[in-house]
């Protein structure tokens, strides 16, 4: 199942992988619900480390606002 669009702007990441890690990718893939590709299996992995991080306290959360359409921290 497709993710729902966003109202707000997506910003491109490149990162360097080994190939194994690509491959394992790939596999997170089979199933779907990962995403149908290596790029989304690492969007859905990293959004996923990053919620545990907020909630093991590792990363301190922060509020965010649309303004102007661009998502920005609100301090």
């Amino acid at each position: 199942m497709a993710r729902p669009s966003n109202n707000f702007e997506n910003l491109t990441l490149s990162i360097a992988v080994t190939p194994q890690i690509k491959t394992y990718l790939e596999d997170l893939t089979v199933k779907g619900t990962f995403g149908s590709s290596a790029g989304e299996a690492a969007r859905v992995i990293l959004a996923r480390a990053i919620d545990d991080m907020l909630n093991s306290n590792a990363l301190k959360p922060r509020n965010f606002k649309v303004q102007d359409g661009k998502v920005v921290v609100d301090d």
